[in-house]
């Protein structure tokens, strides 16, 4: 992971994960990350409508080598 701040050092920015175009393969019916790219500004939320114009799948948690599979 390289993470790296905006020239305002107000966002990290990591420069190997991209939003993905919104398409007919965009998930429906479930939580993802949106943003219109004009506008500039993510929401968490589920794509119902043509206001947004890119998505990205929410992040996981890395599994700790202690900790137990979930069911």
């Amino acid at each position: 992971m390289n993470l790296m701040l905006n020239n305002a050092r107000t966002v990290a920015i990591d420069p190997e994960y991209h939003w993905r175009e919104i398409n007919k393969d965009t998930p429906r019916s479930v939580k993802i990350q949106l943003v219109n790219k004009a506008a500039g500004v993510a929401v968490y939320g589920v794509y119902t409508d043509t206001y947004f114009t890119h998505w990205a799948p929410l992040p996981t948690f890395k599994k700790a080598d202690n900790e137990p599979t979930a069911q």
